[in-house]
């Protein structure tokens, strides 16, 4: 269950910043801020609402002494704090890692069936349409080859460079 946990995990936090993370943390700023600054105990409220998910020893080392997170944020230091947060977070090494658990046969591919279960049972769900547009491409007789699939999930959150020239370094 753990597992599964791991890439819902991913997949559901790169479809909140699909919604636009840019809207959520201003959100998040709004309602956490007090006198034009995010307080320290919460910023890990923060992160968590402009969809990352830092693990319990990421916050100790943040909010240690002289740690990113020890002390208020104003916008735009939130704003740095979750960029640099995200880029540790959205590689496409990480996402790969997350499909991994789910290669039964270690060979690059994960089954539609039990991808399609995943997505569209569990936590933030996906329609089945939303599911066959993810996949569209992709699922080759009951498998999904998911490097390639991971490619096309973290295209949109490239902030530099063609996508093309993105996709021609990681085959």
């Amino acid at each position: 269950k753990a597992t599964v946990s791991v890439l819902y995990w991913y997949l559901t936090t790169l479809r909140a910043k699909m919604t636009s993370q840019e809207t959520l943390m201003e959100e998040a700023f709004s309602l956490l801020q007090k006198n034009g600054v995010i307080p320290p105990e919460s910023i890990p409220t923060a992160l968590r609402a402009a969809g990352l998910n830092p693990s319990e020893e990421v916050i100790r080392d943040l909010q240690k002494d002289g740690g990113k997170g020890s002390q208020a944020l104003d916008k735009n230091g939130y704003k740095k704090l979750v960029s640099e947060m995200d880029d540790q977070v959205d590689t496409l090494e990480s996402v790969l890692e997350a499909f991994r658990v789910f290669d039964k046969n270690l060979n690059g591919t994960v089954s539609t069936n039990e991808f399609r279960h995943i997505m569209t049972s569990m936590g933030e769900k996906y329609t089945d349409d939303e599911f066959r547009e993810l996949v569209q491409g992709f699922d080759n007789g009951g498998t999904v080859e998911y490097a390639e699939l991971a490619k096309k999930m973290l295209l949109p959150f490239l902030e530099h460079g063609n996508p093309a020239d993105f996709i021609d370094k990681v085959k």
